[in-house]
């Protein structure tokens, strides 16, 4: 089965011709298609920048119908009328346990029900239309519910007080329609263009997405304790400048290079470090400066000083860096292997150190304010979202991705790692002349993170899958399969 539908549904859209979608069933297949359709034509319309906003809220849209119809089932399936107030609230505490957290087994039942949604895409003026609609009723008390949360969601400053004061688990969308209002305000898009109409035979919600939308940027005060904690970053160390220099010397020989080196001990054992990670002799231990230089040879050597570098500052001066490191790691090699398999000879080392360092944005946010850093975490796992990009840029003003670049701009990284770290979970907004590198960092990372369960291959953009020539979960599958092995035995041979 592939991974996304080869379509030309955004074609006909941006034509003026509606694409109506019919599902009974959500699975994360359905809203893989949908993801798809608004990545082209956010991509055609230049308004790249919202596809993580949009993909939240259609998330969140599409999610709160489906759980509309099955709770609808589940009443039914019970003889109960759902408008019975008194029994409501008994029927609600099994409703997760039986049905929300037991879709596999309800699939059959609401397949076969007559319950369904609707998701219809129109051009109309100037705009992109998109509307989710489900075939049951509103109770007085859901839609009072809704009203309510959405009057909420208008006082609070930050998602932070917003989480704290409203979500409730036992219903769950409260969280949801305040972050769908705070994600329209804050992108440009505006929160009087989502659009709630109850009948008597459904619900229809919609959002009216303007083809011309400025990017809005939030400034908090954490925005700029963290803008601060950048420009307080110390340049570069002499001695890595001097070896840099050297790098780029034409005249200079190994001699030189390894001996300047070999001068400071902690960058000597970064290079051997570095150079051992990235595997370039498989099976090999490298164990001397000269062996390193012949092997990576002096272009390279100026990338790993960059991550050197980088990396003693950052770990020196926050106490979080250790948390990422292993991650970074896992990432870099996962990104040299899969630049090796797109055959990009010119970019294997370039991939490894962009993936080094594409989480050092992280780094200082993580340091700045743990508290907004681990609601966010919790928001981005409850709300299984692709990433926690666009909840940075909301509750902070800057996303770790963002942040990265301007670290990368500071210590004057070449424009390829820069435009791979600042993109990472936005490949789509990478420059087409930085595509290869930004893709490669972005598969490695989204691959590393399948693995501790924060995202699925479902997440992936279906342009770098398709960029990847990798099409099918069998060939997804088999392909990570091989990389996660790859990587231990690397590890295993390091000792």
């Amino acid at each position: 089965m592939k991974l996304t539908d080869d379509s030309n549904y955004a074609e006909q859209i941006l034509n003026g011709e509606p694409v109506t979608l019919t599902f009974n069933y959500i699975d994360e297949k359905s809203l893989t298609t949908i993801n798809a359709i608004f990545l082209k034509i956010l991509s055609r319309t230049g308004n790249v920048f919202l596809l993580e906003t949009l993909i939240t809220i259609i998330r969140e849209i599409i999610f709160n119908a489906f759980k509309a119809n099955l709770k609808r089932l589940y009443f039914s399936q019970n003889g109960i009328d759902i408008n019975d107030k008194e029994q409501y609230q008994n029927v609600m505490e099994n409703f997760k346990e039986d049905f929300l957290y037991n879709l596999e087994d309800v699939k059959p039942l609401i397949t076969k029900s007559s319950f369904f949604i609707k998701v219809t895409f129109k051009s109309d003026n100037n705009t992109i239309d998109f509307s989710v609609y489900n075939n049951v009723s509103l109770i007085d008390e859901e839609f009072s519910r809704i009203k309510n949360r959405i009057e909420q969601s208008k006082k609070y400053e930050t998602l932070t007080d917003a989480y704290e004061e409203v979500y409730d688990p036992t219903e769950g969308a409260g969280l949801g329609l305040i972050l769908m209002i705070f994600l329209l305000k804050n992108s440009g898009i505006g929160a009087n263009n989502l659009k709630i109409k109850p009948d008597k035979t459904g619900v229809n919600v919609s959002i009216s997405v303007p083809e011309l939308v400025r990017e809005k940027k939030i400034v908090t005060e954490v925005t700029n304790r963290v803008l601060e904690n950048v420009e307080s970053l110390p340049t570069f160390p002499e001695n890595i400048l001097e070896l840099q220099s050297l790098c780029n010397n034409e005249e200079s020989t190994l001699d030189q290079i390894s001996e300047k080196i070999q001068h400071d001990p902690s960058i000597t054992a970064d290079v051997l470090k570095l150079s051992n990670s990235a595997g370039f002799v498989p099976g090999k231990k490298i164990t001397t400066i000269k062996e390193a230089l012949k092997i990576i040879g002096i272009k390279n050597l100026s990338l790993i000083l960059t991550a050197a570098a980088a990396k003693k500052i950052l770990s020196e001066r926050y106490k979080k860096f250790e948390l990422i490191w292993d991650h970074c790691t896992r990432v870099a090699y996962y990104a040299r292997v899969i630049a090796k398999k797109k055959k990009l000879v010119n970019m294997l080392d370039s991939a490894f150190i962009a993936g080094m360092l594409h989480d050092i944005g992280k780094i200082i946010l993580l340091s700045t304010d743990e508290k907004i850093i681990n609601t966010i975490s919790e928001i981005t796992k409850d709300k299984q979202m692709r990433s926690s990009s666009i909840l940075e840029e909301i509750s902070i003003g800057i996303s770790h991705a963002e942040l990265g670049g301007m670290i990368a701009t500071k210590w004057n990284f070449p424009d390829t790692l820069n435009a791979a770290i600042s993109n990472h979970h936005s490949p789509m907004n990478s420059a087409q002349e930085y595509r290869d590198i930004t893709n490669t960092v972005y598969l490695a990372n989204m691959l590393s993170g399948i693995e501790t369960r924060k995202y699925s291959y479902y997440y992936i953009e279906g342009d770098v899958l398709e960029w990847i020539k990798l099409e099918t979960f069998n060939e997804i599958e088999n392909f990570h399969k091989d990389l996660k092995n790859e990587f231990n035995t690397h590890l295993s041979q390091l000792g």
